[in-house]
């Protein structure tokens, strides 16, 4: 989708975060030129993790809460004229033996797609809506949400993003590894510092290289903690420094030995304290503590912004693309691509090609799938040969496995697994008997069907490497329909190539005339 798909009164789109704890929903009035403006905001602890990290499987109630949370939201979606929903997925669902299942069923019962995002893909957005919100530093930032599943960390300098890690420990995680309502003893405490610090070694010494100079937390464990250790200070009628918005280390400290200090029931009466998150608010300051004194941080600043906020950067951004500006997206594949050393100007002269071939099939009605999905035949001409990297011989079946099993950055499992199709099939045509096809629904196989053909009659028209082919597009003659080819030299090795393509260039758009044209 483009700008040009904004109405006069602009447009209205959803932004859903489905934690293991909490469901979130933002609903966004997008106009021109970026300009947007917050309609509503909800939150329903829905605490979909519950029981989902001991047994790896999400359990029948908290499913039949979230559900029905999910009913109510897309009520208010329909009320609001929501034009588009963004929604995304997170530690307790990729976690999950029945994570897609329960998607499926989202799907049928309230039309709410969700994408099941990655934990360094959940870092990201998180790093980025967090972010944009800060005022200038001169220095680089790490930042720390702590989650029901996972705790996401990312080191970032001003926009640039250095280091992502997400680890599988978070404040639903770590409840139930130390289940309990009475009072915590240091010793156990101890024991969970110790759990956190044995699962995240490498991404401290990771974050340390980075030398970051402040620690920026967002969540509701840690906003919480840092609410509670300022009302105690208020109400103890010292100045510690400690506000809703700035959490010390002392203040973190003073928290932990009230919680620990009470049974579950009595942590309620302490001021500032959530009671929805009594339960899981000491591992939260477990995980939130270890991270600040193997960082050696002091103090850690409190920010209410976060992966939904991220998640309509990122939309905006798809919408209002800035001129010049590798989006992320093109990042991710320029890193992936250069990483397995491709050939760029082949590479991108066959993306070239293929892109005129689906612009002319669209114009001509031959292809009527989504004008976005343009985009992602763009980046699989980019990728299609990457498999060289690792052997000629079966490349295309290489450059599969690469493309499935890269984290790809801004990206939807779908969109990644499409691209690996499309570079597995632009070498001997699609088949749906291929086992790389077994990741695609079946309206997503169809459209494999007709771009992995763009892409091999590219690259069969720039099989020498030269690119001797400017130009290829579909047109109508009066003999019927044509592969208009034009060359600005003699091309033997491509038209030798180009009749491999013809059987599934007639199975998709029936008897088709080849004309070669010299290009002035």
């Amino acid at each position: 989708m483009s700008s040009e798909g904004l109405t006069a009164g602009g447009r209205v789109v959803a932004i859903l975060d489905l934690g293991s704890n909490s469901l979130r929903m933002m609903i966004v009035r997008v106009g021109e030129n970026r300009v947007t403006s917050v309609l509503n905001q909800v939150k329903q602890m829905v605490r979909l993790g519950e029981g989902a990290f001991e047994e790896h499987k999400l359990q029948p109630e908290p499913m039949r809460r979230t559900l029905a949370a999910l009913r109510g939201f897309a009520g208010m979606c329909r009320s609001y004229g929501v034009n588009e929903i963004v929604a995304l997925a997170t530690a307790a669902v990729r976690d999950a033996s029945n994570g897609q299942e329960f998607m499926d069923e989202i799907r049928r019962e309230t039309g709410i797609e969700f994408t099941v995002i990655s934990g360094r893909e959940e870092a990201r957005l998180i790093c980025r809506g967090v972010s944009m919100a800060l005022e200038p530093f001169a220095g680089k930032r790490m930042f720390i949400d702590i989650g029901g599943g996972s705790t996401e960390l990312s080191v970032a300098n001003g926009s640039d993003i250095l280091e992502l890690e997400s680890l599988k420990v978070g404040a639903v995680r770590l409840a139930g590894l130390f289940p309990g309502t009475g009072p915590v003893t240091s010793q156990r405490y101890a024991d969970m510092q110790k759990y956190v610090r044995d699962h995240a070694v490498l991404p401290f010494q990771r974050m340390e290289a980075q030398a970051p100079g402040e620690l920026v937390g967002s969540s509701g464990t840690i906003q919480c903690l840092a609410e509670m250790a300022a009302a105690m200070a208020r109400d103890a009628g010292k100045k510690t420094g400690d506000t809703p918005e700035m959490l010390s280390y002392g203040g973190l400290c003073r928290v932990v030995k009230a919680l620990c200090e009470r049974g579950e029931e009595e942590r309620m009466s302490l001021p500032g304290m959530n009671p929805r998150r009594a339960g899981i608010l000491i591992p939260g300051a477990a995980i939130l503590q270890t991270v600040m004194e193997e960082l050696d941080f002091d103090s850690v600043r409190v920010s209410g912004r976060g992966l939904r906020d991220g998640a309509l950067a990122d939309y905006l951004e798809r919408i209002f693309p800035e001129k010049g500006r590798l989006s992320v997206r093109d990042e991710s594949v320029l890193r992936l691509a250069r990483l397995c050393r491709f050939e760029e100007t082949h590479s991108r002269h066959v993306a070239k090609l293929a892109l005129m071939l689906f612009d002319s099939a669209r114009e001509l009605g031959l292809y009527r799938g989504p004008a976005r999905l343009r985009e992602l035949l763009h980046y699989a001409g980019l990728l299609h040969d990457i498999g060289i990297f690792i052997s000629f011989t079966k490349h295309n079946v290489h450059s599969h496995y690469l493309i499935q099993n890269s984290e790809m950055l801004g990206f939807t499992q779908k969109e990644v697994s499409f691209m690996a199709a499309l570079a597995l099939f632009h070498r001997y045509g699609y088949s749906r008997k291929d086992k790389g096809c077994v990741a695609l629904t079946d309206d997503w196989q169809e459209h494999a069907r007709y771009l992995s053909l763009f892409l091999s009659l590219a690259e069969a028209l720039d099989k020498s490497h030269r690119q001797a082919v400017v130009s290829a597009s579909f047109a109508r003659r009066e003999k019927g329909l044509a592969l208009v080819v034009r060359a600005s030299a003699p091309c033997p090795v491509e038209k030798e190539r180009l009749k491999r393509s013809v059987k599934a260039l007639e199975k998709c758009f029936g008897s088709t005339e080849v004309i070669w044209e010299i290009a002035s």
